[in-house]
């Protein structure tokens, strides 16, 4: 058993299978929406569990590290994602705004309990996350899938291979911030940068395409601007990775519970190259 000792335990969807190879790794994503309730209430009706979620006052576990998490994009042909020994953090928050310094101190702790762990360098493989631009998508994101199956580290989940959204959007700072081992540094003037409060946070939305935002409407498109009163909230599909069969999942039945991220899930039980037999499949959501 793998359970962060200063964690809260909260299992929800429960495990999408065992690991199928990889070394260990940590993905960052953010859950873009504006408190953890509204996360539990997405990975809930989507399926999505991570294995963590953390916010500036407390760090969630739901999954063993041992074994495999839900919020990855799967497709069946490629390099393994979700089972690919990927222990998944999710940040509350929006890629495209800052995160506070208790947030980021609370995913900082819990990365060197991991990395000690799981045996986990502090490299970025495939590089670091590029922060928004202009509150967008940056693009350009480096997903060699060569790196995700063969190295461990630290990956964005804009760095993930067969994945399209672009979180956690950190900055340098926050980068370096979450690199550091010790409390050694953490005055440095580099981190003044680093923001202690968001207010603006609980009213905010997503701005990735295929997002919820935190109060349940649709999130607004370029050259498609609507008043907030006019826009309707847009139908999702989501698949859930249940470790060998992809099962449609239900929609949500709230505002609460499209309150977190909506990433499409298709589960495979092999890697690209010599088969592998399938593990008997995790719990299914």
């Amino acid at each position: 058993m793998a359970h962060c000792p200063f964690a809260t335990w909260k299992p929800i969807s429960g495990p999408s299978g065992t690991n199928l190879g990889g070394p260990f790794k940590i993905v960052h994503h953010t859950t873009e929406g504006s408190t953890a309730q509204g996360a539990f209430d997405a990975f809930r009706a989507h399926g999505s569990d991570p294995h963590f979620t953390v916010d500036a006052t407390k760090i969630y576990q739901h999954i063993d590290t041992n074994e495999a998490a839900r919020a990855l994009k799967n497709l069946a042909g490629g390099v393994q994602t979700n089972r690919d020994s990927a222990v998944q953090i999710e940040v509350v928050g929006f890629a495209h705004r800052p995160k506070t310094r208790a947030t980021l101190e609370n995913v900082r702790r819990l990365c060197r309990w991991i990395e000690s762990t799981h045996s986990i360098p502090t490299t970025w493989p495939n590089g670091p996350p590029k922060p928004a631009v202009n509150g967008k998508d940056p693009g350009g994101h480096n997903r060699n899938a060569a790196n995700w199956d063969m190295k461990g580290g630290h990956y964005g989940h804009s760095n993930v291979p067969e994945n399209t959204h672009w979180d956690p959007g950190y900055t340098k700072t926050e980068v370096d911030f979450l690199m550091l081992d010790n409390t050694e540094g953490l005055e440095s003037t580099e981190f003044n940068a680093i923001i202690l409060e968001d207010p603006g946070l609980k009213n905010d939305h997503s701005r990735m395409p295929d997002h919820a935002d935190p109060e349940g409407v649709s999130l607004e498109m370029p050259g498609k601007a609507k008043s907030a009163a006019k826009r309707k909230p847009a139908p999702h599909k989501k698949t859930a990775d249940t470790g060998g069969k992809t099962v449609a999942a239900k929609p949500a039945k709230s505002a609460a519970a499209r309150g977190g991220k909506l990433e499409t899930v298709s589960a495979k039980t092999q890697k690209s190259g010599p088969k592998k037999s399938a593990p008997p499949r995790g719990k299914k959501k």
